[in-house]
């Protein structure tokens, strides 16, 4: 089967449309994300979420009864496993390499939140997942190569993202960063915001083996320590000594040769602690230890914030916090809970936000067992 690079794309803005939607059908998504997980054996697992706003009364119900036929399988999300099949089926013709969409999983979850204002805001999130089967070529000595799983034999399936569509590509196990790819990674991710438009030939990510041999320096900067702090110890050894012969040429009662290499050791400390002191401030002398957002990932903002409001956040606060869309901040910590790097509870009509270390799983467990 072969399909046009332009079919897939026409899926992707379907996936964004405005408007009343008919009965039975998904209703308008507002934010897409496609996550891609590579694994170590060249297959990749997908994850698209939809985010879906829920005006009124009616659009809840409509979401309800979508909900429910998407997750018995009696109708597919429109970036579901159906297009994506199609597109695996594309790609397997113009590789050459067998490929299939297996283990798919679907999910609709209806999120409610309260502000501090008290305001509602209510929004519907599609999910489902599945593996890409064969989607990387493994290369000589473990090198990995992504990109010709994009191609078509009339160019590209993917040929852009839409306005508040999302693609991230992450780094497989026991792989380092991209050495190989079209823009820089973060962390380990390739990330693009939509809208922009992708050229056939695109993807062309290369990613090698972490592990290797130890480097050759390793052993010699070892020896360079013990000799630096063998040179220090005679240092100070010699610097006692000398305390002492002042000592004794000015009449000072002596005191053992080890209690003065001490003191100057102690000198030594005093001196190095002094330096460490002023590396750790700024020109200005400020603490430096605060982290520049700018330079922070989402992932690791809302960690900050969790981390700076001792642990646990309300979701909405996060909303207020960060200043980003509530489809936005609920698609974020879905991800970073799937990634086990937040703990989400739900408490009457809110989601409490915790890092893993609170415990917010044990309450969970806890109002279960009441």
């Amino acid at each position: 089967m072969r399909v046009r690079g332009s079919l897939f794309a026409a899926l992707l803005v379907a996936a964004l449309c405005v408007g009343a939607a008919p009965a039975g059908a998904q209703p308008p998504a507002e934010e897409t994300r496609l996550e891609v997980q590579m694994q170590d054996d060249g297959d990749a697992r997908w994850t698209i979420v939809a985010t879906v706003p829920l005006e009124d009364e009616a659009d809840v119900r409509h979401f309800r009864d979508f909900a429910e036929t998407y997750e018995q399988g009696e109708q597919d999300f429109r970036l579901g496993v159906s297009a994506f099949r199609r597109a695996a089926d594309a790609a397997s013709n113009a590789t050459g390499r067998e490929m299939s969409i297996a283990n798919a999983t679907r999910s609709a979850e209806l999120i409610e939140n309260t502000s501090s204002a008290g305001t509602a805001d209510r929004y519907g999130e599609l999910r489902v997942s599945f593996t890409w089967t064969s989607f990387a070529r493994i290369g000589d000595e473990g090198t990995m190569y992504v990109g010709d799983a994009f191609r078509t034999g009339n160019g590209t399936w993917l040929s852009g993202l839409g306005p508040n569509q999302t693609l991230v590509i992450r780094s497989p196990p026991g792989y380092s960063a991209p050495t190989t790819s079209p823009i820089g990674p973060r962390e380990g991710d390739l990330r693009w915001e939509g809208p922009r438009s992708f050229e056939p030939g695109y993807f062309e990510i290369v990613y090698e083996p972490s592990s290797g041999p130890v480097e050759p320096f390793d052993g010699d900067l070892s020896r360079a320590m013990l000799a630096g702090a063998l040179a220090l110890s005679a240092a100070a050894l010699l610097l006692g000594l000398y305390l002492l012969y002042r000592r004794r040429r000015d009449g000072t009662p002596e005191r053992p040769a080890t209690e003065a290499a001490a003191e100057a050791a102690r000198a030594d400390d005093a001196d190095e602690a002094a330096a460490t002191a002023d590396l750790s401030t700024d020109e200005t002398g400020a603490a430096s230890g605060d982290p520049d957002l700018a330079l922070l990932s989402d992932e690791e903002r809302v960690e900050h914030l969790l981390e700076e409001s001792g642990g646990r956040m309300k979701q909405a606060d996060i909303v207020k916090e960060t200043g980003w869309s509530n489809a936005k901040v609920s698609q974020l910590l879905s991800s970073m809970a799937d990634d086990d790097r937040v703990d989400k509870l739900r408490i009457g009509r809110e989601n409490l936000i915790s890092l893993p270390e609170e415990g917010v799983g044990d309450l969970e467990t806890d109002r279960s067992e009441q």
